[in-house]
């Protein structure tokens, strides 16, 4: 690590999205005198290593008091209490768990788009289904307001973190190997080899409350945003996110136009093929979306049909280390 920089903390420091954002910001090379890792009891004494040496994990959230930035990538259900002890030791907070993300109190931290975001004592970054269609929606925007967002929304078991990674695992070498697992071994509902509706929470309230999340967000973060429709599925891969994204105007929309568009738009690749759509395996590990070429919507004459993939964990990370590296500039400034 860096003999001078900040004092950077990272809670859930070893689930599948604080790795990643290690991993982004370890390539990044900000300049980072000191690491703070914390992580859950499964981790008490291990190591991690970062920029060249080795940190230790700690179990609990120590005090912060020092430290110039802290990065929260633990659960949304542990994310409460981190912030408070955040904002009481007055050390700056970027929170990925989506906790905060659809608070009007907190502001929304997306630097997809390359504007400046103001710093804050806390802020929300945007998450899920958010992470994919940003960069689609920023760069369709002047095309007009888009009315209607309608999605089917394919996701891998990284929506469901470390644990989901590791159950699709699992369960897929025990059907290869024809090993029957006990229950506590077995997501519920099971990964491997099956689809399924994928909510957060089961039944239509769960897909709802998604729905909304996501709804918000985007409103937090367009000028104008659409009315969202949305259907989650659990596909059998690891990592990425995959949306059958039809896109809606109150007049119809030119699909030349809109290709030209999204060709230009920073942090949105065009897929190269004209036989098929992106695919998750395209997107594993990188910080862009990739987008189909727009087409016109044959159930919607006023709508145009795109396919857009990404890595929610590495989108995710590279948002962060944007943020971080805005905010480590501004300390540098001051």
């Amino acid at each position: 690590m860096a003999t001078r920089g900040v004092r950077l903390g990272v809670t859930g420091a070893t689930g599948a999205l604080g790795t990643e954002v290690l991993a982004a910001l370890d390539a990044a090379r900000l300049p980072i005198a000191q690491l703070v890792a914390v992580a859950g009891d499964r981790s008490l004494g291990a190591e991690l290593e970062f920029q060249g040496q080795l940190v230790p994990l700690g179990a609990e959230l120590p005090a912060l008091h020092g430290l110039d930035l802290l990065i929260n990538c633990a659960p949304a259900a542990a994310t409460p209490e981190i912030a408070r002890a955040a904002l009481r030791a007055e050390v700056p907070c970027i929170d990925l768990s989506g906790a905060f993300a659809q608070r009007a109190e907190v502001p929304l931290g997306w630097a997809g788009a390359g504007e400046r975001v103001a710093p804050a004592p806390l802020l929300a970054a945007p998450v899920d289904a958010a992470l994919v269609w940003l960069p689609i929606l920023r760069a369709l925007a002047p095309l007009g307001a888009i009315a209607r967002a309608r999605a089917v929304i394919l996701e891998g078991a990284s929506a469901s973190g470390r644990d989901g990674i590791d159950a699709l695992s699992r369960e897929s070498l025990a059907l290869f190997n024809s090993q029957e697992l006990t229950g506590g071994e077995v997501h519920d509902p099971p990964l491997a080899f099956d689809c399924h509706p994928a909510s957060g929470a089961r039944g239509e309230h769960g897909r709802r409350a998604r729905e909304g999340a996501l709804a918000a967000v985007l409103a937090r973060a367009l000028d104008c945003a659409p009315v969202v429709s949305a259907r989650w599925i659990q596909v059998p891969v690891f990592v990425g996110q995959l949306s059958a994204l039809a896109l809606a105007w109150d007049r119809p929309a030119e699909a030349a136009e809109a290709e030209m568009l999204l060709a230009k738009a920073p942090g949105v690749e065009l897929w190269n093929s004209a036989n098929e759509g992106p695919n998750l395996r395209a997107v594993a590990g990188r910080d862009t979306v990739i987008a189909s070429r727009p087409e016109r919507d044959a159930a919607d004459s006023g709508a145009l049909f795109v396919w857009a993939a990404g890595d929610l964990l590495r989108l995710a990370a590279a948002n962060a280390v944007a943020l971080a590296a805005a905010r480590i500039a501004e300390r540098g400034a001051g």
